[in-house]
This record gives structure tokens, C-alpha cells and sequence, in this order.
């Protein structure tokens, strides 16, 4: 069973966009992580003792999201990194399946998959979808200064 994600606003304003990869096998998914773990390292601050915890909680939600684009999604899919004053960056997966919503599993037993939106919710510091002449585009919002993934499990409520 999953329930559908209300569609919510765009990501928030003020983020300019710094590439596009094109996704259409989960080929294309293997060399997009590395090439946004590279670009995270060249936008990021080195010295930030967050960074290794950023960089690690976008590369895996954008897996999150690719994977629910090439699985739930239509083609073509685009994951994209947007980047504001180099404190935060959104990434934006879309695909052409505009008329479906994101879904957040409920009542699954583990191992049926679909746990993906809520593991996204819980590593990113803002998380939504829209859909815009034709094109879905989920995304999620990452501070450079936000709460690592230790304080944020110790402060989760688990998701059953």
C-alpha cells in the first residue's frame, strides 16, 4: 500500500542551476553519482565538517530519486544540482510522468521496497514535487550547515 505525496510548491528561490545529467539506465545512474560527488567536492567547503555527511546524503537521495525515476517515471529523466551562496544545493529528478504523483510506502513489510521518499524526507532539509508543462520534478534541499545524519537518526521517529 503507498500514499501519494501532495504536490507542493517549487524549490525554494534563489538557486541557480550548475548542470544536467541525462538519465535513462541505471548506467547513466552510476556515472552521475560520481560526477555530482565531484562537483559537491569543488562547490563545496572543504574545511566544513559537514561536507563528508553532505555529500554522502545527496549522492544517496539522488539515487533514491533516480532509481523511483527510471522505475515509476517515464522518459526523458534529467537529475540536475542547483546551488544558492555555496551554503545549500537542491537536486531535481524529474521525468515525464507528470499525471503521477511520488508515493510514500505505508504498510509494506520490509523488503517490498518503496521506503525511498521516506529515507529522502529524513536526509534532506526540505523535500517536494511538482509538475511543470509535462514534467514531474521531485526535489530535495541540503544545507551545508545542516543537521548531520547522526543527530538527525537521533532525533527521527521510526517510520513502521
Amino acid at each position: 500500500m503507498a500514499e501519494a505525496l501532495s504536490a507542493s510548491a517549487r524549490p525554494p528561490a534563489g538557486f541557480a542551476e550548475v548542470t544536467t545529467w541525462d538519465l535513462a539506465t541505471s548506467d547513466d545512474l552510476a556515472r552521475i553519482r560520481r560526477s555530482l560527488h565531484s562537483e559537491l567536492l569543488q562547490r563545496g567547503e572543504v574545511e566544513s565538517p559537514g561536507l563528508a555527511d553532505l555529500k554522502d546524503r545527496v549522492v544517496l537521495v539522488v539515487s533514491e530519486l533516480a532509481t523511483n525515476a527510471l522505475r515509476h517515471g517515464a522518459p526523458p529523466s534529467t537529475v540536475r544540482l542547483l546551488v544558492d551562496d555555496a551554503r545549500a544545493f537542491v537536486v531535481d529528478v524529474t521525468d515525464a510522468a507528470a499525471d503521477t504523483s511520488p508515493e510514500l510506502a505505508v504498510a509494506r513489510a520490509l523488503g517490498e521496497g518503496g521506503f525511498g521518499m521516506h529515507l529522502t524526507s529524513r536526509l534532506a532539509d526540505g523535500v517536494g514535487w511538482y509538475a511543470d508543462t509535462g514534467v514531474k520534478h521531485v526535489w530535495a534541499r541540503f544545507a551545508l550547515d545542516g543537521p548531520d545524519t547522526d543527530a538527525r537518526a537521533a532525533a527521527a521517529v521510526p517510520v513502521l
